[in-house]
């Protein structure tokens, strides 16, 4: 008799028999996990990580408006001395020259960078191919502050170097969404296998009124700013798009020519505007799309109890419209978004987001709704759990489609100061794509290294 759980022996054994043709993929930085995570180690205290000053290499957050994946507050997040479970000394001392000469770098030039390095083994208990996934994210990003390194309206370059991609020859967890069958509500979302080594950001940012206002333009990232909310991240516990990114909105490449501009109307309201080439490519460094003169444009309104509370507190309204890709052969569309998030205490971050479209841009859903809710129980262990839900976009994936669901659980657990794993779990019910199957149990583990 099946007792449900058939797929842990196959998720721990994947990744053997992995041709050597394929080894040179992805090696550098699983290696340096690995060697992190061989090194002599020993139980964090509670309470260590509260050091006077609480960063690496003195980044701090850069006031603006861009969301949680912006270069200047992915610096920042990754800076700093987080509580752990264990204590790798001989790493930290090994390592503890090269943040000396970041903040160096910092104080005298204003020029601060990282590296993140993301890795999402994953396993279907269905799929119409390969069961099993495995991708990686890697970032070499970088800001470099010209004016205003007081803090008070600071004029900057902002860069990132992406590279996304399957490892060892496996096929990527995105490609693993659509062998199950998910059409909306894809379950290895951003964990492409055709997002190749590119500058994926290049742009100028720049505050005013005491960074109340902020403008950019440049090569931006559209998922920085457009409808961004405290979980639009890699960084956090979900991994489904129904809680990364709205289903419902039309996205464009990342490394988009754009410009955003936002600012406070008041001590509580807030409004922008944005703009994107519209057949911008990810992993492709192409200017001549912006001749076409097909856009991806939005304008929001939102609201929070203070501009200092923005990223915990805030209720947002966004509408879209993309005009139609001539080339693409892909039809205009438009619509709208609400997200919220609100975080009353240390402990519990809930939020919620929901959508709708007219099913046009090959946007992926037409209508959809997701709530979550972080736990944190101490600062090196953080608890996720959501629900989504999405009417697929008949104008996308074809009419006659079931409504698909999704529930997401993981728990992250930080290892080290620089390194994190994060246990996944999701239950996709109704894939779309598969109408043969009710329900597709997935299963994965993230590895975040930041440096």
């Amino acid at each position: 008799m099946s007792n449900g759980l058939e797929w842990l022996p196959s998720l721990a054994r994947y990744g053997a028999g992995m041709p050597i043709s394929h080894l040179k993929q992805g090696f550098i930085v699983p290696a340096l996990v690995l060697l992190i995570l061989a090194s002599p180690a020993t139980q964090s205290q509670e309470g260590e990580g509260d050091q006077p000053d609480a960063t690496q290499s003195g980044y701090r957050e850069t006031p603006g408006f861009g969301g949680p994946e912006s270069v200047s507050q992915q610096l920042a997040l990754n800076d700093q001395k987080r509580d752990s479970k264990y204590r790798f000394n001989t790493m930290e001392r090994a390592f503890a020259p090269y943040f000396d000469w970041k903040r160096q770098l910092n104080d005298e030039f204003g020029v601060s960078f990282g590296f993140q390095y993301y890795l999402l083994p994953q396993y279907a208990t269905s799929s119409r191919a390969d069961n099993g996934a495995l991708g990686s994210i890697f970032r070499f990003q970088g800001s470099w502050t010209l004016f205003g390194r007081d803090g008070v309206n600071p004029g900057r370059i902002e860069w990132r170097v992406e590279n996304r991609t399957n490892v060892f020859g496996r096929q990527s967890p995105n490609d693993l969404s659509g062998a199950i069958g998910a059409a909306a509500l894809n379950t290895g979302f951003g964990y492409a296998s055709n997002f190749q080594t590119d500058l994926a950001v290049l742009n100028w940012t720049q505050g005013f009124r005491n960074s109340t206002t902020g403008v950019a333009a440049g090569r931006l990232a559209f998922d920085v700013y457009l409808d961004a909310m405290p979980f639009q991240t890699f960084s956090r516990g979900f991994i489904n798009r129904a809680f990364l990114v709205n289903p419902t909105i039309a996205t464009t490449g990342i490394g988009a020519i754009g410009a955003v501009a936002k600012g406070m109307i008041n001590d509580q309201f807030w409004i922008g505007g944005q703009m994107y080439d519209g057949n911008a490519a990810s992993g492709s460094f192409d200017w001549d799309t912006v001749t076409e003169g097909e856009w991806l444009s939005a304008i929001e309104v939102g609201w929070t109890p203070t501009f200092s509370e923005r990223k915990k507190k805030m209720v947002q309204f966004t509408y879209w419209y993309k005009d139609a890709r001539a080339l693409a052969g892909v039809p205009k569309g438009s619509g709208w978004a609400v997200s919220a998030a609100w975080r009353n205490n240390a402990t519990y971050f809930p939020f919620v987001r929901f959508g709708h479209s007219d099913g046009g841009a090959g946007v992926a859903a037409e209508d959809a709704l997701s709530v979550g809710l972080e736990i944190t129980r101490r600062e090196d262990e953080i608890w996720t759990v959501g629900a989504g839900w999405a009417r697929p976009s008949e104008q996308t994936h074809g009419s006659g489609l079931r409504d698909e669901w999704v529930i997401e659980s993981s728990y992250k657990f930080q290892l080290a100061k620089n390194f994190s794993l994060t246990p996944d779990l999701q239950i996709l019910l109704n894939p779309a794509n598969n109408p043969g199957k009710s329900s597709v149990l997935i299963a994965g583990v993230r590895a975040i290294l930041v440096l």
